[in-house]
């Protein structure tokens, strides 16, 4: 089915980021996701969860590019680098979970993710 919505973290729109929807419980079916735009996400008909099934949802967003020199001395190669703000609760460690409606109409999915 056809999953759309948005991402929000802390009352602000998630600018670039990933959603993934694993099946849980006794649902058949591969995972599935989309990039995350501008607080933004959409999985077409074609890639969808299956209707009538259970995910559990992981959300993931890196913050700007920084960079660093790894080495002590500060001289050598410099790392470009960007570090994870969505916190644990919300990807690796996530207890978010929806069931996915055979009603197309019914399957927007907005997070309103906090600290």
């Amino acid at each position: 089915m056809r999953v759309w919505g948005t991402v929000s973290y802390e009352g602000e729109p998630v600018r670039e980021g990933q959603i993934v929807f694993f099946p849980v419980e006794d649902t058949q079916g591969p995972s599935t996701g989309a990039e995350i735009r501008e607080g933004r996400y959409e999985i077409p008909q074609s890639a969808g969860p299956y209707a009538g099934g259970v995910y559990r949802v992981e959300i993931t967003a890196a913050g700007p590019a920084r960079t660093y020199t790894p080495n002590a001395s500060g001289t050598g190669m410099i790392v470009e680098v960007r570090d994870q703000y969505i916190p644990a609760a919300y990807n690796h460690e996530s207890k978010l979970r929806v069931e996915i409606s055979s009603e197309a109409e019914e399957n927007q999915r907005d997070f309103h993710l906090e600290r």
